[in-house]
């Protein structure tokens, strides 16, 4: 049997259900600048330079469509419809999920369910989404 998520708490993973399981603690890298995908407790999120921190690191949960949850904050990684990326409490809500679509070279690139969109990042390290185009500023490595 897979191991399952720890229950819901306060800006916690959202709850377990058949189709969930713990699919392990990942950072993400951007292929175009090297900066890892971070994020903060006010909800920001943005990208810079990895430094193996907790705000770095994300747990994934999921088959198919994966929901992000950062594991110093235990905020979901989400979106909306006008670009902007960031963190928010788990709702289970499709913003808040997300597919890997593998892109090459081992990247992947991160679509929105909700949005269609990919998550992208530039050289100042700023994170929205944006039309899915395959280009480097697209394309995450996991580690």
């Amino acid at each position: 049997m897979p191991p399952r998520p720890p229950r819901r708490r306060a800006g916690g993973p959202p709850p377990a259900t058949t189709q969930q399981q713990r699919s392990g603690v990942v950072t993400f890298t951007d292929l175009a600048t090297g900066y890892c995908l971070d994020s903060n407790s006010a909800g920001n999120g943005y990208t810079m330079g990895c430094n193996g921190g907790q705000y770095q690191q994300w747990t994934v949960y999921g088959y198919g469509t994966l929901v992000l949850v950062n594991r110093a904050t235990g905020l979901c990684l989400d979106s909306n419809a006008s670009g902007n990326a960031y963190t928010m409490g788990c709702n289970n809500g499709q913003y808040q999920q997300w597919r890997m679509v593998e892109s090459g070279y081992g990247t992947v690139n991160l679509v929105d369910v909700a949005t269609g969109l990919c998550l992208d990042s530039n050289g100042q390290g700023n994170l929205y989404t944006m039309g899915c185009n395959n280009g480097s500023y697209q394309r995450w490595a996991r580690g």
